[in-house]
């Protein structure tokens, strides 16, 4: 077997795995009788966590190991098309998911729609991109640099924080069902466990928009200084350059209004909602139009 052979071997078990855990999230939301015995129902939640998250480990580890091997196929990082960076991206939502296991994987109404996000973006990359896009490709000369590898993975991490964040906020916002929920709403307060699941996914929101806008920083810094190396000016307003900035304004005033104007709930979970927009034209928007200096350029 080579191994590009063993690399789909791989890919095929991650999206199996991805696949087996995404149906076992939504399984459990639509399908799942709790018992009125309490031994029964620790027993069913108990599996059903360890099952849940073995197939999403199992899932990360085979895709970060397919990762690893085109890493050594190619003979450099694997960011050189957009079969590779969306790869990179379904890694860091499902490592997100990991890493947070015992706030995310618990609740299946988290987990789910998490999960089934990384498995679209699985399956578009492996079953609907060209086989030229999936190929391992050279890198051009201006990306043959020590600055690829610190400048993309800090993007891509940033990416899948700003995308986890916002998916979330769009959890809080389908949960709350009133557009003018509030916690400091009196009548919301006595409904205790629907004020502790929401203000829960606030949180995990806020921190993951925040984790991530740092990255998002730190990655636009970096990409300033390869840009004055590679090309002789730190910015150059590129359109990936100018929608990476305005993804940076959008979530520096979630983050600004969220800590000065005290915005919580519903606010707060719209601005990120909105932000996921951006995000995604930033991100997937512009690779598929291939404009620019930064696309992977899906049809050209």
């Amino acid at each position: 077997m080579n191994q590009l052979a063993f690399e789909s071997v791989l890919q095929n078990g991650s999206f199996l795995t991805l696949l087996l855990a995404t149906f076992l999230s939504w399984w459990k939301i639509t399908f799942w009788k709790t018992s009125n015995k309490k031994n029964i129902n620790w027993f069913f939640n108990s599996q059903f966590l360890l099952s849940n998250r073995f197939f999403i480990l199992s899932s990360n580890l085979l895709l970060g190991t397919s990762l690893i091997g085109r890493w050594f196929i190619s003979h450099h990082a694997p960011f050189s098309n957009l079969y590779e960076s969306l790869l990179w991206l379904c890694w860091g939502i499902i490592t997100f998911g990991l890493l947070n296991s015992k706030l995310i994987i618990a609740h299946s109404s988290i987990v789910a729609p998490l999960i089934s996000s990384a498995l679209l973006i699985h399956g578009f990359a492996n079953f609907c991109l060209p086989v030229n896009i999936q190929s391992p490709n050279s890198l051009v000369p201006a990306l043959q640099s020590n600055w690829l590898l610190m400048h993309v993975s800090i993007m891509m991490f940033s990416y899948s924080c700003l995308f986890c964040g916002g998916i979330i906020s769009l959890i809080f916002l389908a949960f709350s069902k009133k557009k003018m929920i509030s916690f400091s709403n009196p009548l919301f307060l006595q409904q205790t466990g629907s004020y502790l699941f929401l203000e829960r996914l606030d949180q995990i929101s806020s921190r993951s928009i925040a984790t991530g806008f740092c990255l998002l920083t730190v990655g636009i810094l970096s990409g300033s200084v390869w840009a004055n190396e590679a090309w002789g000016s730190y910015w150059s307003w590129d359109p990936k350059e100018t929608w990476a900035l305005i993804t940076w304004f959008v979530f520096a005033t979630y983050l600004h209004l969220r800590i000065f104007r005290n915005w919580k709930g519903f606010q707060s979970a719209t601005l990120a909602s909105f932000g996921l927009l951006i995000l995604w034209i930033c991100y997937f928007g512009l690779n598929w139009l291939g404009q620019g200096l930064h696309t992977y350029g899906f049809f050209n």
